[in-house]
């Protein structure tokens, strides 16, 4: 049993937690949709809808590769939770066809992988909670056809 007159959590304080958190973010991603169709004569995909650019975030890679076969093709993925701040994260259906995040560099005097800019991590799931610091998603990267 607590102390008379005291909570455990005080109001406004995972308010006063958040800067914390969001200063371990030192690398910058854009929210998109998926890429559209080429447009002729490019043959290049047209990139999709952008619903936030220029959003910190840090990137972590969780436990191993996954492989399967999805009509006779071998399937390989890898798992990333993708975490960004709070406010900064549009409120968007996880769908089929995304959203989808991409590492577009680091904040200024951080240098991370180099190999994680420019990849296109597709979320799969928004995490949500009733104390919380930071948003996070749970991403895939596509191996598939060469884009280890």
């Amino acid at each position: 049993m607590g102390l008379p007159n005291h909570q455990v959590i005080p109001p406004h304080w995972q308010d006063h937690h958040r800067p914390v958190a969001e200063s371990t973010m030192t690398a910058l991603c854009r929210v998109h949709g998926p890429d559209g169709p080429p447009v002729w004569p490019d043959v290049t995909p047209s990139p999709g809808p952008v619903y936030a650019a220029d959003v910190p975030c840090r990137v972590q890679q969780q436990v191993g590769e996954q492989s399967a076969e999805a009509a006779t093709q071998e399937v390989h993925t890898r798992d990333y939770l993708v975490t960004v701040p709070l406010s900064r994260f549009p409120d968007l259906p996880v769908t089929d066809s995304g959203p989808y995040i991409t590492v577009t560099g680091y904040k200024p005097g951080h240098e991370g992988d180099p190999h994680l800019i420019g990849r296109r991590l597709k979320v799969n799931s928004i995490q949500r909670g009733s104390l919380v610091w930071e948003r996070d998603l749970v991403c895939t990267d596509d191996l598939t056809n060469g884009r280890a």
